[in-house]
């Protein structure tokens, strides 16, 4: 809080994104912010800008304001006459050497601001430790706002095989502070010659525009990436096509250009399979009786065409294991999305052998890009004794075998021997989001695997999930992370959560799971409370109640 020369009191008043000011006859209005947590760009009447987190106010001998503005990582100053600007902090989070302009560095966190008699500033820079000082800011005439400040981040191949496709342009992005409007964005890509553009296009020029979509500062991306192809007939050599983005939504007009040059190579004739790279890509692990599949994928050095027709592929399984069903396979890194379909195959040797009859090609057509995977089901014995075996094999026509390993864990058990606790509990504004932690562990550590089963999570009073959740197995390394698979009902009150919570089965789902789950205080939420009748009842497991509160 800060009061001037008349007796107004000035608030920051942070949760609610604006700095509030009290008469000495009590009346209270606004002088900045407009209540919606952002950025608006500098230079226009403060109650019309948003503010990010206003943490502290102060005032200079002319009644000017000044803002330390946390989530924007930058000090405002509103002067007397109600216009605001920035007067230090460019928005990006981080630290920039001394000795700059004030609004040319980085700021984190700023919580606290002051003024000296020479109308010098000082800042309580948070997350950087440091206190800051700025010269003569009472009487610094701030810059005028910049436009946006547009680039792209190329998007191309070094090199590719005639009569193959690629991407080739830019993903646009904007420097900032301003936001684009992209209805005046246009990419124009001018291809070289020996080059074509994607169907239904004519000519070496390709262009795009934006119309509806705004592009706000460091966050996002506009595609300026087009499809080209390659003819079969394009000659070897380099081909060097240029791009361009132009932004005429200000006065002065700015444009980026690029030089992409690409490789264009003729494949060399097809060889057979021992000219294949073949490792098993993951490791079974699972239970006793429990089924699991693991992958192995066909590659070549150099993305070399490999065509060797239809061969017999032998696969033995390791001691303990039998394969008891379908196999497939997918290419997945092609240029017309996912190729994939079941493999001919049978059964023998009451399922510890697995044979293949198929064609492992790679890099021949567009449809074939390697690398190729074999999808293999596998399963663990009832009566398979726990340990990792490495003599299952992989025998491809004429290629040298590969090794094939499995590991067999012990016993496992279902959802009812886990163990919930909620880590955080989430603190959020009405409207505002927010994310909380669940962990789920086992008794004394033991295997559980119960399958693929329905957690229900039921938010607190006052809250609704936003319907992100993920998960994640932190005490392995590397850690194993991933997107759950989710629904919502009862308008956002319920979280349906479908997956296989296991734990302590293998290698990678050592000691415990961890759920992150969005979640959103609702718009009439009373601020101040807390609710504990949320809960998360997982499969069979008893109900654990969950905990948020309204700040």
């Amino acid at each position: 809080m800060a009061v001037d020369a008349a007796g107004n009191l000035y608030i920051a008043d942070s949760a609610n994104q604006r700095v509030r000011k009290v008469t000495p006859q009590g009346t209270i209005t606004t002088v900045a912010g407009t209540g919606t947590a952002g950025y608006t760009s500098d230079g226009g009447p403060a109650t019309s800008s948003q503010l990010n987190t206003p943490a502290y106010v102060t005032l200079d001998d002319a009644g000017n304001l000044y803002i330390a503005e946390s989530g924007s990582q930058r000090i405002r100053k509103v002067t007397t006459d109600g216009i605001i600007t920035t007067v230090a902090g460019n928005g990006t989070a981080g630290y920039v050497d001394d000795g700059g302009p004030a609004t040319a560095t980085r700021l984190y966190g700023p919580r606290g601001v002051a003024l000296d008699r020479a109308g010098n500033l000082y800042i309580a820079d948070g997350d950087n430790n440091r206190v800051r000082g700025v010269t003569a800011v009472a009487t610094m005439t701030p810059p005028p706002p910049p436009t946006a400040d547009l680039y792209g981040e190329i998007v191309s191949s070094p090199s590719v095989q005639a009569g193959q496709e690629f991407d080739l342009g830019v993903r646009i992005k904007n420097r900032g502070p301003d936001p684009a409007d992209g209805r005046y964005v246009t990419v124009v890509l001018t291809l070289a010659d020996g080059l074509r553009g994607p169907a239904g296009t004519t000519g070496s020029r390709l262009s795009r525009t934006f119309p509806g979509q705004q592009l706000q500062p460091q966050q996002g991306s506009l595609d300026g990436v087009f499809r080209v192809t390659v003819p079969g007939d394009t000659p070897p050599g380099q081909y060097t096509s240029t791009l361009e983005i132009q932004y005429g939504g200000d006065l002065n007009l700015k444009d980026n250009t690029y030089t992409l040059p690409v490789i264009v190579v003729v494949p060399p004739p097809p060889t057979d399979e021992r000219a294949l790279t073949i490792t098993q890509d993951t490791v079974p692990q699972v239970a006793p009786g429990q089924r699991t599949a693991f992958n192995v994928k066909y590659d070549s050095a150099g993305s070399r065409p490999v065509n060797p027709g239809d061969i017999v592929q032998r696969f033995t399984a390791p001691s303990g294991f039998v394969f008891p069903s379908q196999p497939t396979y997918a290419y997945y890194n092609t240029a017309q999305g996912v190729i994939s379909g079941n493999l001919d195959h049978r059964i023998e040797d009451g399922g510890r052998t697995l044979i293949v009859t198929a064609n492992p090609h790679v890099n021949t057509t567009i449809s074939d890009t390697g690398p190729l995977y074999y999808t293999i089901p596998i399963q663990a014995r009832p009566d398979a004794a726990a340990g990792t075996f490495q003599n299952g094999s992989a025998s491809v026509g004429r290629h040298t075998p590969v090794q094939l390993t499995g590991t067999v864990t012990g016993s496992s058990q279902n959802e009812t021997a886990l163990r919930v606790s909620q880590e955080s509990v989430p603190q959020a504004a009405p409207g505002q989001a927010a994310t909380f932690n669940l962990e789920i562990r086992s008794l004394d550590s033991r295997p559980v695997n119960p399958g693929t089963i329905e957690q229900r999570v039921t938010a607190p009073t006052g809250f609704a999930f936003t319907g992100g959740a993920s998960y994640g197995y932190y005490y392995v390394q590397p850690a194993v992370t991933g997107n759950l698979d989710t629904r919502l009902e009862d308008g956002g009150r319920t979280l349906i959560i479908s997956s296989n919570p296991h734990v302590n089965t293998g290698t990678t789902d050592k000691t415990a799971l961890i759920y992150t789950i969005g979640i959103r205080a609702l718009a009439d939420a009373k601020p101040g409370t807390r609710s504990d009748d949320g809960k998360i009842a997982i499969g069979r497991l008893a109900p654990v109640p969950l905990s948020a509160r309204v700040s």
